[in-house]
Formats: C-alpha cells, structure tokens, sequence
C-alpha cells in the first residue's frame, strides 16, 4: 500500500454534512470513523424535521448543528399534503413537477424564491436546499474555514483523515468510469428534467461526478455553492436528488470555475457505489486502484458484506 503524506487539517478545518429525517443511529459510523483518523477540525450538521429528542442526540455528535426547521413553515399544509399526495400517487405523478412549480411561483414576485424553498423543503428536504446553507456556515464560522469537505453522511466512512493531503482549489470526484451520465438512468433523468434531451445528447459520455462529496479551500468552496445555489433557485421546480443534475450540467460546461476532477480510484475519495470490485490491503483496509489508501469511502453501503466488515472493525479498533 503505497502511503499518504501526514495529515493536514487543522482547527480550523471544517467538515459539513446535512440531513433530514434520519435517525441518528445512522450518523455514528461516520461520526466515530471520522474522530478515529485523529481529525482536528470542527463538524457541523445541518438537520430538518427532527423531534426535539433526536436533534439533541445529533447535537452531541457533532461539534455543532444548525436547525432549520423556522425557516420553512411559511406555507400551507393543506396545500403541502395535496402536493405530497400527487407526488405519491402513480396516476397523478407526472403532473406533480408542474403543479408544484405553479404552486410555489403563485404569489408576489419577491416572495417567490422564499415560497419555493419552502414547498422544497417540506416536500423534498434539504438535499438542493443545503448548499445555501453550507454558504451561511462557512460565510460566519469563526474561524473562517481554511479547507472544507462538503459531504453526504449516511453513506461514509474515514479511513484517514479528510485532508491528509493538502488541498488546492476544488475537487470534484468521478464515479466509476462505467457510469455515464447517458447511460446511468437516474444521472440521465436529472439531467434530461433540468435541461432536456439535447443536454443529455451533449454530456452523454461523461462519466457522473457525484454531488455528494466536495472538497476545497474557503474562497473556492464558497464560489461553488453560490453558483449551485443559484442554478438551483432559477429552476424551482422540485429539486430533491436532482441537484446531481445541477453538479454536473455546471461541472461540464466549465461553469465552475478552476476545478480538479479526481478520478476515481485516484484521490482522497473513493466513491464505492458502481465499483464490480474492491481492493483491500493484508489489514482490510480498502484502496485505490494506484495503490493509495483513499481517506474517504463514499458508497461504501453498497456493498453490504464490506460494509458489515468495515463497522464491525470500527468497533473493534475503540
């Protein structure tokens, strides 16, 4: 195993993550793995709709939580359980897009954009609606963040530290090569609902970046979630999952300024989900396909009897 350089981050550091609805039970792999790697940086949580109970068992999990619940209740619940209904029910399903589009747009114009995030929030959580709200942390931290690692929880794990090797600018992180946005069903139907076929024509062969994990410095981390958060918010449509679409259409039109795509197998992050195969080391731990031993497994739940192996020594080394 070819090894990485020590690690870098520091106090000032900063690792955030979001959810909304999951029970807490799922944070801890990725809690406990991350304070393992001896990390000495800050964690922060943005959480939605969770009970009072919960939202405090987060809160000692991570060095700080941001609750957004207040910021999302200016709309009509009657009007929320219809949306939900039609988004729910085959039948109906197909007309739930422009339906709530018209929804959220009826009402004066300064006033829309609130509107819209509030009929996302309720109805698809805070996956399209957390880059705005990483922007507000990193914007007010104190520290201000030297590095930062934007990243999904529920499905990873640290191996080393997030910023065992120094990082310059933004890094974006590929999937497997054999996922291409013309090819992998959910990444085309993003793609294709945002911005139609001759999009999905024109990025076809791309191999799929994956939103859920992004690292940079300050400066460069901050440009790339105001221009997320901005794609986002001229779309107001229901977003969900489809900010990916947003990622991409964004990362291939050269609308993200400098960027360092790392692929897969190569990098700090290992994104695990479309890998036919694993690499691991005489220890069991997993590696690159050069041989480094990447410090982040995305995915890595997709394989389950990896995934039980990967805990279960989690346990074991506390």
């Amino acid at each position: 195993m070819v090894r990485r350089a020590a690690m870098t981050s520091t106090s000032s550091s900063l690792v955030l993550g979001c959810a909304t609805r999951l029970a807490p039970r799922y944070f801890e792999p990725f809690v406990r793995s991350l304070r393992a790697t001896g990390y000495k940086g800050r964690l922060g949580l943005v959480l939605g709709n969770y009970e009072e109970n919960e939202a405090r068992a987060l809160d000692e999990l991570a060095d700080f939580s941001v609750r957004v619940d207040c910021q999302y209740q200016t709309v009509s619940q009657p009007v929320v359980s219809v949306l939900r209904s039609m988004r729910d029910a085959r039948r109906v399903r197909r007309a739930y897009p422009l339906t709530f589009s018209m929804v959220a747009v009826a009402t004066r114009r300064q006033r829309r954009v609130p509107r819209w995030r509030a009929f996302e929030y309720q109805l698809e959580g805070l996956q399209a609606l957390r880059y705005g709200h990483y922007r507000d942390i990193i914007l007010s931290a104190d520290p201000a963040p030297d590095q930062v690692l934007l990243t999904d929880v529920r499905d990873v794990l640290f191996q080393s530290e997030p910023f065992d090797e120094s990082v310059g600018g933004l890094e974006v992180y590929l999937e497997d090569p054999s996922l291409t946005i013309g090819s992998e069903p959910r990444n085309r139907r993003w793609i294709l609902d945002l911005y139609g076929p001759r999009e999905v024509a024109a990025l076809g062969r791309q191999v799929v970046s994956c939103s859920g994990t992004v690292v940079g410095r300050r400066a460069e981390v901050l440009d790339y979630l105001s221009a997320m958060s901005q794609e986002i918010t001229r779309h107001r449509c229901p977003l969900g999952s489809h900010d990916q679409g947003v990622h991409n259409h964004l990362l291939r039109r050269g609308l993200l300024g400098s960027v360092t795509i790392v692929q897969n197998g190569h990098g700090r992050v290992l994104t695990m989900g479309g890998m036919p195969s694993i690499r691991r080391d005489t220890e069991g731990r997993v590696l690159n396909i050069d041989g480094t031993m990447p410090a982040v497994l995305h995915q890595y739940d997709r394989h389950t009897g990896l995934a039980t192996d990967l805990i279960g020594r989690l346990g074991r080394s506390e």
